[in-house]
């Protein structure tokens, strides 16, 4: 800055200052009225009569300060021990009284038991409505989760959508799970943001002092395990780590690093598994699946690694490459057979974006398909985790000509009312209820049974995981449309799935 400059910005409020000090001297000039002079003295006596009374011992000065460092005490206590956003004990804090409660519990001889939850879609919330959606979310589920558990249990928020709650004193299983129950019921009930309903569920995991471990640490661990399990099952359910620790996978959060560092890597891989009219023997489609190509060169199909996926929260990104890399090899396969239809499974990360159906529209254009070349699969045990969600969505699709796909069949109950409500082309065996089914004549019942009912519905009924031609034959003998699996080939790369056309 110029010293002129600096003149100009100072000049202004120097003057006035000037004036302000003029004025306030005026009455000790000797040329005022003696009259004047003594209302101003007056005035400055009565100003300081007001400050002793003010500061008098009548005042307890020590009492205002106290009740003042007080006050910044219970704030930097807040700060430090509650969560700001929904005003639930913290991860530090709640360490804290986990360990508390160890001790005391290990003194006292009692038992408590500790519950780990996380929310399922809350990712997808954040990037379809705003951040300043999903702080609302959070906030309203922590009110749920509160009202939902008994006087004396704590709730604490550990960060992100996890949540931990410490159940005191409660001798039998059965409440426990009523407890479980009562939150899942009440976390997927609908919440209403400016208009717009958002939905969201939960998944629990429980560990149990002192029967699963009296270290504090373990136990978190060990509920965050049986969460994993949980959520491995589906979602909106609950599971306790004595039942299922012997299914939670070695070493489960090396694993997850080695799943996010995979993803990095870009070791994955697109394979082509062919589909086979089983009436005309001949390839009439391609079901595309997702593997894991591993620095050994083995591969791990899409069903072993996908909750990984969903933790690593790229199931958006992987999802997308996928039903791209369909579109593309489509329109090649499609110059060798016209006819010929491409299923690819679509993901939740996928299928819950509000404009889903735009992206897909816009596919349709970028590589040159039709919407009825393009089967979209769904799982059926997914119309339970999502309610009404799912639905709407494949009415919407259908609507647009698309072509849906639902696996899983037989593995999961029927509902009917849902099915009804729906334009499905094809149903799916889920592969390990097909090949229990096959080994009984009462279970090979059931697989007919279903078969007819697919006619009733003039849908495609497709078996997987066939692996020789018995099983093959007699499934073509019951009406069964198409086929695929190891006794026709494993899922193949691109260019070998072409040359199958050719």
């Amino acid at each position: 800055m110029t010293q002129l400059a600096h003149n100009l910005i100072q000049e202004p409020r120097l003057e006035q200052l000037q004036e302000e000090r003029r004025s306030k001297k005026v009455a000790f000039d000797p040329a005022l009225s003696e009259t004047e002079s003594r209302d101003d003295r007056a005035n400055v006596h009565r100003l300081l009569g007001e400050l002793q009374t003010r500061f008098s011992d009548s005042v307890d000065v020590a009492y205002l300060i106290e009740s003042e460092v007080s006050h910044r005490t219970a704030d930097l206590y807040r700060k430090a021990n509650y969560d700001s956003l929904t005003h639930l004990p913290n991860r530090s804090y709640f360490h804290d009284i986990l360990d508390k409660l160890v001790q005391g519990a290990t003194e006292k001889d009692t038992i408590f038991s500790l519950l780990f939850l996380d929310l399922d879609g809350f990712k997808q919330v954040n990037d379809t409505l705003g951040h300043h959606v999903g702080d609302e979310l959070l906030r309203y589920v922590s009110g749920r989760l509160v009202a939902s558990v008994r006087d004396g249990d704590i709730v604490s928020r550990l960060g992100g959508d996890e949540f931990v709650i410490l159940l005191s004193d409660v001798e039998s299983r059965d409440e426990i799970e009523i407890i479980c129950n009562r939150i899942v019921t009440e976390i997927s009930r609908p919440y209403w943001f400016d208009g717009v309903e958002v939905l969201t569920s939960t998944s629990i995991g429980v560990s149990q002092f002192p029967q699963d471990s009296k270290l504090s640490s373990e136990l978190i661990e060990q509920a965050d395990e049986a969460l994993y399990v949980a959520k491995s099952k589906g979602k909106k359910t609950f599971r306790f780590y004595d039942d299922v620790k012997f299914e939670v996978p070695a070493k489960l959060h090396e694993q997850q690093q080695v799943f996010d560092e995979a993803i990095q890597k870009s070791q994955f891989q697109a394979y082509v598994e062919p589909q086979i009219d089983l009436k005309q023997s001949r390839i009439v489609g391609g079901y595309m699946t997702l593997e894991w190509v591993k620095e050994d060169g083995s591969r791990e199909p899409y069903e072993a690694w996908q909750t990984l996926l969903k933790n690593s929260g790229d199931e958006e990104i992987l999802g997308m490459w996928l039903l791209d890399t369909a579109c593309f090899y489509l329109n090649q396969w499609s110059k060798c057979d016209a006819e010929l239809v491409v299923t690819v499974p679509v993901m939740d990360a996928l299928w819950q974006k509000d404009d889903f159906l735009t992206m897909l529209l816009q596919r349709l254009v970028r590589y040159g398909i039709t919407a009825n070349q393009l089967q979209l699969a769904f799982a059926m045990e997914k119309f339970d985790q999502f309610d009404g969600q799912l639905v709407e969505k494949l009415q919407d699709l259908s609507e647009a000509g698309f072509q849906m796909t639902l696996t899983g069949l037989g593995a999961m109950p029927l509902n009917l009312p849902v099915l009804s409500g729906l334009n499905v082309q094809e149903f799916k065996f889920d592969q390990a209820w097909l090949k229990a089914q096959m080994a009984s004549a009462a279970g090979q019942k059931w697989v007919q049974a279903l078969i007819q009912m697919g006619k009733g519905l003039d849908a495609c009924m497709i078996a997987t995981g066939l692996d020789d031609e018995p099983e093959a034959m007699a499934l073509k003998e019951w009406g069964c449309s198409l086929g695929q699996g190891p006794y026709w080939t494993q899922p193949i790369d691109s260019k070998e799935f072409e040359q199958l056309l050719t």
